[in-house]
């Protein structure tokens, strides 16, 4: 007999029965909580909101609801984007690279402002006559020596122009010969000096 019969014989003796109590274990499930821009609380059942846990609404019956695809601004300033009930990306808050941009520009624009202020208080009537003077006069010379450089390549296109051909002389009109009445011999001469001249 085998040791696990002898121990079931002792128990029918004696009529004990084994039974095996089983406790309920209850976890706590730590629930990660954020809430919206709006105001509205969202939970995963995750530590923290990160890729790929699953995003939910818990409505007053306790039951969980996923959220709907989208993006969704938590109040700290970053950024949750949902898809199919899960977080599918998490764009942490970058609010404080954005103020110090601001605060950058605000200053440039205060110095620009204190420059100009600057510079118009040294201005005088004289002073702006002299630099209108001095305007006046880099404009003429910037023309004449325009003037110069136009009137140096016309000069050099001149010089490079091909001469024009002379014209042929004009030709008096031809005295009327009557060629029937001469010879063979003066025919050819008057034929001759005809187009020779």
């Amino acid at each position: 007999m085998t040791l696990k019969e002898r121990i079931s014989d002792i128990f029918e003796k004696y009529s004990v029965e084994l039974a095996v109590e089983e406790k309920e274990e209850t976890q706590e499930v730590a629930f990660a909580t954020a809430v919206l821009d709006s105001g509205q609380e969202i939970q995963t059942d995750a530590d923290a909101f990160a890729v790929g846990v699953s995003a939910f609404v818990v409505n007053d019956e306790g039951e969980q609801i996923p959220l709907p695809d989208g993006d969704y601004k938590l109040q700290d300033g970053s950024m949750l984007v949902v898809a199919e009930g899960a977080v599918v990306e998490v764009n942490e808050a970058t609010t404080e690279p954005e103020v110090e941009a601001e605060e950058e520009k605000e200053e440039e624009m205060k110095a620009e402002t204190e420059e100009v202020q600057a510079s118009s208080e040294v201005l005088t009537r004289e002073a702006v006559e002299g630099m209108i003077a001095e305007a006046i006069e880099a404009t003429k010379k910037e023309f004449s020596s325009q003037i110069e450089e136009r009137d140096a390549k016309i000069t050099e296109l001149s010089k490079q122009a091909t001469p024009s051909i002379p014209r042929a002389p004009k030709m008096e009109a031809p005295v009327s010969v009557d060629l029937k009445s001469l010879s063979i011999q003066e025919r050819v001469a008057a034929i001759h000096n005809q187009f020779s001249k």
